[in-house]
């Protein structure tokens, strides 16, 4: 008897701790593949004077950047905001000459927060979304502050 009540509060904790994760949520793009022209990648670590930009032409990266946040594991989780950490931001320019923006901003070794305020949302990843931005082969140039994504909402 001891073992089943054992066994029933470990289940019952297991289930708790699997509930506070959160719901999973993917991005589903109000744009297609297609649509876009490039992907301005922007990244600082700190301050935003110091930040750089990539530009993404080259249509195989379009689409492997594209199908890395489509596939992306993210979770309605609520986090502390963290100063001072990486944040990597991407803007899709779009040929109808609108664009979609997401930014991510590092809580850590693979934990961050993806935000989009043309998307309108904000969601916890522990995906290593840092990495993009090394893992792109271009030139990095200096940018001003006022070019940087923002969040509007």
């Amino acid at each position: 008897m001891k073992k089943m009540i054992g066994m029933i509060t470990l289940l019952l904790l297991m289930m708790g701790v699997v509930g506070c994760n959160g719901e999973k949520v993917n991005i589903d793009f109000p744009f297609e593949i297609g649509e876009v022209e490039n992907i301005e990648m922007y990244h600082y670590t700190g301050v935003p004077v110091s930040a750089e930009k990539k530009v993404v032409v080259a249509e195989t990266d379009i689409t492997d950047l594209y199908d890395k946040f489509e596939d992306l594991s993210l979770m309605e989780k609520q986090v502390e905001e963290t100063t001072g950490g990486d944040v990597t931001s991407f803007r899709f320019n779009l040929s109808d000459g609108t664009s979609y923006e997401l930014i991510y901003v590092c809580n850590g070794v693979k934990n961050g927060k993806l935000k989009s305020s043309t998307g309108n949302f904000e969601y916890f990843t522990r995906s290593d979304i840092g990495s993009y931005w090394s893992n792109i082969d271009l030139e990095a140039v200096s940018v001003e502050e006022n070019e940087l994504p923002k969040l509007t909402n």
